[in-house]
């Protein structure tokens, strides 16, 4: 097909087709959305919604990386810019940010006319895209909810899992979560193989708490059963499980609100363009591994390659994202994931505390609204270089910001080093007696507190190698907490939230969570349970309920799960101001409960892997 179109595919920067040079699935290629080819595929769209089917899923097409060079591409971006399009990945150019942005309206201006194509035939007919999730790479082939989800019916994104992959247990909560913060219904791509190995099924536990985490975070669940052999044995039974009891219970997973009020952000504008100021972060600095007698300290080069500087930033706000999800769900805390697009004014009304968790790239009007959510009782808990740069990633010299976090100065990086350097705490905080040591994370500026900011915490004196004498305290605060308005901020010089995404160390874990918990008025629900039970709570306001979910992951202690450990008596505390009736879904019996201070208290006798609890007000 593509050698009756060469020119419909798409080129990178050498003029060579993407598809030839990474062949797709093996032997395949890619065609480019500004192409000719996009007609011949709203052709296709209408002879398939002509044959009655309810609507279209495209999985793909995406822009690939270095993509896409061809001529149709090359004059559209000449006519919208004025210039050729640039020759190579460079975020020191203003034209090469600008192909970014291009590259995402071009697949969105395809998705809009794959829309209108289908209601031509259709007008109750329903269309998406896999447009990607939370993951900061996806920039790299265009793909994006916000831009996406004003001509789509779905957000949708996969989580697949992969043997050898460091994936979180909680991978698909996070996913669902995360396209649920979307304007349109979410929808999370699940696939029932083991893996790469497509023919053999993924253990039953892997599929049930999946697609448990997805429904439970209200997202919709879909799942892949590829057996043309008719020989796989299980593949369905978990699946019907899951979805049964799912079925069996609509009502319950219907016009449901969040109970949340903490936010977290996850920046767009951040993962796209955030390119850290600071160069000593490019530096080799190994893995931290003492092994044999010998620690991997690394080169100490410093990475110069645009690509692979970016490449490091993504993986430090990757981290960042999964270190503050982690903590909190294990924590049993709620929150809700809110978008670039959701930092307004109005849009924060309804939360107590915002995470920015090293969003680095806002706009004036983001840092506006999140100002005005402070001054009028809010609270924030950010981190290490938060609205430092303008939503395009462009330095900013802005003493304001810096003030409302704090700050009076900041005098560089500490030197980045994997292990051996410490903060401390100068007086009883966050569960830390005075005096405690903890791990400093690696990435971490030294900063000057304005006046009248607490400073609880401070570091230690640099260390350049291990098992060196400790320097005593430095003169720089590890944390700063001030008063803005009516609200407070809390600030870390740190990336703390991507320290406890790579390294799992439980005192940094413990110090985010204790941060947000400090900063909230009153926890809606406490929970007496392991730290691998993840609990969600919504509200039916027109059946006057609420809705438990609990999901228990704790298992084998490896992938692919074999078993779960059933989890009893689990202690739950729910803050409301009376309740009718309690009740398990998977067993339909009723739990007793007391009530005491506008708080309910009862006890679940038995968690197995999930379970619905309805509590009726």
């Amino acid at each position: 097909f593509a050698k009756k179109h060469p020119d419909w595919e798409q080129l990178i920067s050498s003029a060579e087709p993407y598809g030839k040079i990474h062949p797709l699935y093996g032997n395949g290629t890619t065609f480019c959305v500004n192409s000719p080819w996009r007609n011949w595929a709203f052709r296709l769209i209408k002879e398939t919604m002509k044959t009655g089917v309810d609507g279209i899923f495209l999985d793909g097409p995406v822009v690939f990386s270095d993509c896409c060079y061809c001529q149709y591409c090359e004059e559209k971006f000449k006519k919208t810019y004025g210039e050729n399009l640039p020759e190579k990945e460079d975020w020191q150019n203003f034209l090469w940010k600008d192909f970014i942005e291009f590259r995402r309206d071009s697949l969105a201006e395809f998705l809009r006319d794959a829309q209108k194509a289908m209601k031509e035939i259709n007008s109750e007919g329903v269309i998406f895209l896999n447009a990607g999730g939370w993951q900061p790479s996806g920039w790299r082939v265009a793909r994006d909810i916000e831009k996406m989800q004003d001509y789509q019916d779905f957000n949708g994104a996969e989580e697949f899992f992969h043997p050898k992959a460091e994936k979180s247990i909680l991978a698909t909560s996070m996913m669902a979560k995360y396209l649920t913060a979307g304007m349109k219904p979410a929808v999370v791509f699940n696939h029932y193989a083991m893996g790469s190995w497509h023919y053999i099924p993924l253990m039953p536990l892997e599929i049930k708490l999946a697609l448990a985490q997805i429904i439970a975070n209200r997202a919709n669940p879909w799942i892949c059963v590829f057996d043309p052999l008719a020989k796989n044995i299980g593949e369905k039974e978990p699946v019907a499980e899951v979805l049964g009891f799912a079925e069996e219970n609509e009502e319950y997973y219907l016009k449901t609100s969040s109970l949340a009020k903490v936010a977290v952000h996850f920046s767009r504008q951040t993962s796209t363009y955030y390119l850290s100021q600071y160069t000593s972060l490019y530096k080799d600095l190994g893995t931290g591994k003492e092994e044999g007698l010998v620690l991997d300290q690394g080169t100490g080069k410093l990475v110069v390659d645009w690509e692979r500087r970016k490449s490091i930033n993504e993986s430090l706000l990757h981290h960042s994202y999964i270190g503050c999800y982690l903590s909190l769900i294990r924590s049993h805390t709620l929150f809700d994931i809110i978008l670039d697009k959701n930092l307004t004014s109005e849009k924060l009304k309804e939360y107590e505390v915002l995470v920015l968790p090293n969003s680095a790239c806002l706009s004036e009007n983001q840092r506006k609204a999140i100002k005005e959510f402070v001054r009028k009782g809010g609270k924030l808990f950010a981190s290490f270089e938060t609205g430092f740069y303008d939503e395009k990633g462009n330095l900013l010299e802005d003493k304001e910001w810096k003030e409302f976090l704090g700050i009076e100065e900041i005098e560089d990086l500490f030197p980045p080093m994997v292990g051996e350097n410490y903060m401390t705490a100068t007086e009883e905080f966050a569960g830390f007696p005075k005096s405690q040591l903890i791990e400093r994370p690696i990435q971490t500026l030294k900063v000057r507190a304005k006046k009248s900011t607490r400073t609880p915490l401070f570091y230690l004196k640099p260390l350049p190698k291990i098992y060196m004498s400790l320097q005593g305290v430095s003169a720089s605060p590890a944390l700063l907490i001030s008063k803005y308005g009516k609200g407070k901020v809390v600030y870390s010089p740190s990336l703390l939230e991507a320290f406890y995404g790579e390294y799992r160390i439980e005192s940094t874990s413990q110090l985010i969570t204790q941060i947000v918990k400090m900063l909230s008025l009153e926890e809606i629900i406490k929970m007496d349970a392991p730290s691998a039970v993840e609990i969600e709570v919504y509200e039916q306001k027109d059946s006057s309920r609420y809705i438990i979910h609990l999901i228990n992951a704790t298992g084998d202690m490896q992938r692919p799960i074999k078993e779960i450990i059933p989890v009893r008596n689990i202690k739950i505390s729910l803050k409301v101001k009376q309740a009718r009736k309690i009740y398990q879904l998977n067993n339909k019996e009723t739990i007793p409960f007391v009530h005491e201070k506008e708080r309910i208290e009862f006890v679940i006798p038995e968690l197995k892997l999930y379970e619905v609890v309805v509590v009726e007000i």
